[in-house]
């Protein structure tokens, strides 16, 4: 059904649309044919007089240099004026608001000689014969119609015209203009023999020294061709879709799916386009060397065929292991383009291909056979409405460079010989591939340069030139695993050959090294003495300078500045990303065996379990042994002791219970000296339930834990009481928010640690993307309203459904994909269901769906919840989301990460990103801005107003005084305003007032301070909250620890 919507909103009217497109069209069959024949002339003499004449340059390959002075030139009416493409196969897209019509003119055979193959003399001829239509069509003054020439699909060989309709003002509005004209040339099939222009046969003599070997021409020798079997092609795509009534839907989707790749069929996109992937799927439903048999049948669907299509480029490497249709004996030479050879037309159909863009292509086509094979992914969505660009999230780290510095400049690259005048840009993008391929290695999995497309031209003009600012640009797909890497190992020193070529291409960077397997062998070492350079960008750098001659004053100028950098930074930060963790994880399961060998416990310990932030590498700030900042941020570890009937059933009596384990827990850990301090204490209760007990031990590497009992029957309590009929609503209420508190501390909380322990193991960017995301939601003062949990479950929905990508390969691309799910994730309507542990199956999706749209008939305005983020933890979406975020937070949310992403789209490989963590504060209505000591305070001697009664406690966590002061302000405002503060670097919090303390009616027992007023036309008083006195109220609170206050009262 949406592949049906889909394709019925692109397909052209083509009954209605294109009225003055068939009258423009006959007019030009008409006008091209009556066009008279031109007596010959010598290529020399035309360059001239032609030229001066008609006022037209003719399109000569490399703008006229190296033509063949003597060659005689002549025009001749045309074989044949017929429409071909898309356009009349009925499989045109309206996908640029324009639909390109081709208009193949045959030219007369007699007008070449037999040897006219060689050395460009067909195409010096062919655009002397465009330049002839072209005069034609001017002289023929059809109105309101602009000429211009272009390159077809890149290929600097093929100049077509294009013809394009304009509006004068005065014309009828209401005819529709939306479609271009390409003039493309065609020459007879039995032009020239096939096997002179075989991809083995070298068709280009090089005006270099002689060789013994003249270097075979294939994309020259497939470009004479496809002009050659132009018709035939077209022929043989009609009899596909006579024979196939699905064949043109299938085409459709084929070209949208690989127009939001970035994949088109200019070779600067690639070389593979609609014709291409029609081409592919004509040869594959009519058999081949493929056991003889019919790969596609005609009795198919259109996905199946298109479907089919996929697994075809995903699974076959045509550049490795030549394909040829139907089966013959070719002896195809190695190329670094992919063969798929049709003997009826002699020609390689992916001949614009390099090996490097089939790649990137195949790894499309697997990426979106994996996404069909996954039920947690939207399969519509990411096949064909989602963008994946060569410049995009899926491409992370890019290397830009001056053309002229890159490779040979153009006129070198013709002198060179070969293909290279074809497209010198394609050439000088195998080169560049080549270089980064030796260079990086296994550190990519993917590397796809992207060249710049030619611009249509005057017809009076000659083809321009790519200025000074063209680039190549590089796009890597790294391997996480291997990308920081610091020691490269090279060839074994006894391997001469190999050896040289490595020492050749690193230069004074190679050094010979002895490994610990005894071996010795060529190596790099990629170690700076800025720590924060990662070694890619070292490597990159390297690879440029030395054979690229580009200098570059900085990583930002070559690479896209790194977004690691704004985490904080520890030793091996940039080859172990888990490594400011390893000392918290050791020392916590040396706590837990320490625990479980202690003695005279009460009960034995069933199970201990993490429940912290740091202990499954997600805390912003890591806690570092032996350093006082790590006190900001207490461990959480929970105890499970064994069941017995003796616990008491009462939750007064339950927490007592604890309290006496935890004493000698305490007593043990003290008794043995593996803690050089411990604290037992009360989490401070804000209802009538009692409080819980909790044990902070310091370990003696300076690093705090804090330990807590969990009692399984502690929640079936929590239950009973609340289906207790002496129950008030009032109590029921706060029972069913114990309850859910109970689960995500004791139940969820743990698991949910588990799993992204395991997750973060084994996707080592998840846990810096974790902490980032979480730095950049602190940064915009939404700390409070968004739950860690939910952060990271949003983070690990980029790993694990990665469709339409792989998982990410840096950084950058990880937090940039997060960010962008985040603002287009439409909440309202579609839940988060991530599966944590591979443990959902389509009945539990089934389930989790259906319990989502109850609650949205329960809750449709979703004040309880706004953001429904289920797993397999939890299924009822609700743990990490129950009134946390509120609606209004949730749409603040996706939007700042919308303006994020048009920030990245906008500012490209320019990108600044510390400047996506500058937050906005002109929202809101207040801003208490606080004294940089709060933010850096070491201890509490500076603000008495918040002194506490701890010095009997030997164990003070340094206490956060903008964090006592934000939570103070919402125990005693929360109802009335709504705060926004950063709990990581406190500098200021933010205020809106709740729209229901605006004027109303007054009552008594309003619940905040108010003042009267009067509305107009209104005899009964109103009143609204006294805003000024309640920001003074907010001044005397904080006293000294306030710098300020902002208000727009």
């Amino acid at each position: 059904m949406q592949l049906d919507e889909l394709l019925k909103s692109l397909k052209p009217k083509y009954e209605v649309e294109f009225i003055d497109a068939d009258r423009v069209i006959k007019k030009l069959r008409e006008t091209i044919e009556s066009i008279p024949d031109r007596e010959s002339i010598v290529a020399s003499d035309a360059q001239k007089t032609f030229e001066a004449s008609s006022n037209i340059r003719i399109p000569f390959p490399n703008g006229g240099k190296g033509v063949t002075p003597k060659l005689l030139l002549k025009y001749s009416k045309p074989a044949h004026v017929s429409l071909v493409g898309s356009f009349v196969r009925r499989t045109a897209l309206l996908l640029d608001g324009k639909v390109t019509i081709d208009m193949a003119v045959t030219m007369p055979s007699h007008l070449y000689q037999a040897k006219d193959y060689r050395d460009y003399r067909y195409f010096q001829k062919r655009a002397y014969y465009l330049a002839c239509l072209t005069d034609g069509i001017q002289k023929a003054c059809i109105p309101d119609l602009a000429t211009s020439f272009a390159y077809q699909d890149d290929n600097q060989a093929q100049p077509i015209l294009v013809i394009e309709p304009v509006q004068d003002g005065q014309g009828n509005q209401n005819i529709q203009r939306n479609y271009r004209i390409r003039i493309l040339l065609a020459a007879g099939i039995d032009l020239f023999p096939i096997d002179k222009t075989l991809p083995t046969k070298a068709c280009i003599r090089s005006s270099a020294p002689k060789m013994e070997v003249e270097r075979p021409s294939p994309t020259y020798n497939a470009t004479i061709r496809s002009e050659c079997c132009s018709l035939l092609s077209s022929r043989l795509l009609h009899q596909s879709v006579d024979q196939s009534s699905s064949f043109r839907d299938a085409c459709m989707l084929g070209a949208i799916w690989l127009r939001q790749r970035g994949i088109g069929a200019s070779i600067a996109k690639g070389g593979f386009g609609q014709f291409e992937w029609a081409s592919v799927m004509s040869a594959l439903m009519h058999g081949g060397e493929r056991a003889n048999r019919r790969d596609l049948m005609t009795s198919y669907s259109s996905y199946q065929l298109f479907k089919a299509t996929l697994q075809f480029l995903a699974n076959t490497d045509p550049v490795a292991f030549p394909i040829f249709y139907p089966s013959i004996a070719l002896d195809v030479a190695r190329t670094n383009h992919p063969t798929l050879f049709d003997e009826s037309r002699g020609l390689n159909l992916l001949f614009k291909m390099s090996s490097w863009s089939y790649k990137r292509l195949q790894h499309e086509a697997q990426n979106s056979l994996e996404a069909l094979d996954d039920p947690l992914v939207d399969q519509f969505r990411v096949l064909f409405i989602s963008r994946v660009g060569i410049i995009s999230a899926q491409i992370i780290i890019f290397a830009e460079a001056d053309r002229a510095r890159v490779c040979l400049k153009e006129h070198e690259m013709v002198a060179a010989g070969g293909d290279s005048m074809l497209n010198w840009t394609a050439d000088c993008a195998d080169k560049v591939h080549a270089r980064f391929t030796y260079g990086l290695g296994d550190r990519t999995t993917l590397i796809c340069p992207h060249v710049p497309s030619r611009a249509s031209w005057q017809v009076s003009s000659a083809p321009p030139l790519l200025g000074a600012d063209s680039y190549v640009t590089v796009g890597l797909l790294l391997n996480p695993e291997n990308s920081r890497r610091t020691v490269d190992r090279g060839p074994p020193v006894d391997n001469n050959k190999a050896s040289a070529l490595f020492r050749e291409f690193w230069g004074d960077r190679a050094e010979l090294r002895r490994f610990k397997d005894g071996t010795i062998s060529e190596s790099v070492v990629w170690t700076e003495p800025d720590a924060k350079r990662a070694p890619l960008n070292v490597i990159i750098r390297h690879i440029l300078e030395r054979h690229f001659n580009i200098h570059e004053s900085s990583d930002g100028d070559i690479i896209p500045k790194a977004i690691d950098n704004l985490l904080p930074q520890h030793e091996s930060t940039q080859t172990d990303l888990l490594g400011p963790f390893t000392s918290t994880r050791n020392t916590y399961e040396a706590l837990s065996k320490s625990i479980r060998d202690l003695e005279n416990l009460p009960l034995q310990i069933r199970q201990i379990s993490a429940a912290s932030p740091a202990l499954r590498f997600s805390s912003i700030t890591p806690p570092i042994a032996n350093k006082q900042s790590s006190l900001e941020w207490p461990v959480e570890i929970q105890i499970q002791f064994e069941g017995s009937t003796l616990w008491p059933q009462d939750l007064v009596a339950v927490q007592r219970t604890k309290i006496a384990f935890l004493q000698k827990v305490a007593e043990g850990l003290e008794r043995g000296g593996w803690a050089s301090t411990v604290a037992l204490a009360l989490d401070t209760s804000k209802g009538k339930l009692p409080e819980e007990p909790f044990l902070d031990v310091a370990t003696q590497d300076g690093i705090i834990f804090r330990l807590r009992i969990y009692h399984e029957y502690e929640l079936r309590i929590l239950e009973q009481a609340l289906h207790g009929q002496a129950a008030s609503a009032a109590s029921r209420e706060e029972l069913a928010l114990a309850i859910l508190e109970h689960k995500r501390r004791y139940i969820q909380g743990p698991a949910h640690t588990q799993a992204v322990f395991a997750l973060s193991t084994k996707f080592s960017l998840l846990s810096p993307t974790i902490r980032l995301l979480k730095k950049w939601r602190d940064a915009h003062l939404l700390s409070s309203h968004l739950r860690d949990e939910l952060i990271e479950i949003l983070a690990i929905r980029t790993f694990l459904y990665p469709a339409p990508w792989q998982p990410p390969g840096s950084l950058n691309s990880a937090f940039f994909r997060t960010l962008a799910f985040i603002a287009s994730w439409d909440w309202h309507l579609d839940p988060l269901i991530v599966d944590l542990n591979s443990e959902l199956r389509k009945p539990d999706i089934e389930g989790i769906s259906t319990a989502f749209q109850a609650r949205r008939k329960l809750d449709p305005g979703m004040h309880r919840v706004a953001m429904f983020a289920a797993s397999d933890i939890d299924r009822h979406g609700i743990v990490w989301t129950d009134r946390r975020p509120a609606k209004v937070i949730a749409s603040r949310f996706t939007k700042l990460a919308a303006a994020a992403t048009a920030m990245i789209k906008e500012s490209g490989l320019g990108l600044a990103p510390d400047l996506l963590f500058l937050p906005s504060l002109a929202e809101y209505d207040f801003i208490v801005h606080l004294r940089h000591e709060v933010s850096e305070a070491k201890s509490t001697k500076s603000f008495k107003n918040i002194e506490m009664g701890t010095a009997k406690n030997p164990l003070k966590v340094l206490l956060k005084p903008a964090q006592e002061f934000f939570d103070e302000l919402e125990d005693l405002y929360g109802d009335h305003i709504v705060f926004f503060h950063n709990q990581s670097a406190a500098t200021a919090i933010a205020g809106l007032w709740n729209p229901t303390t605006g004027p109303r009616d007054w009552k008594i027992d309003l619940g905040y301070n108010a003042i009267p007023m009067y509305k107009v036309g209104s005899v009964e008083p109103h009143v609204m909250i006294n805003k000024l006195a309640v920001l003074h109220d907010i001044a005397r609170l904080g006293g000294d620890m306030i710098a300020k206050i902002d208000h727009n009262l």
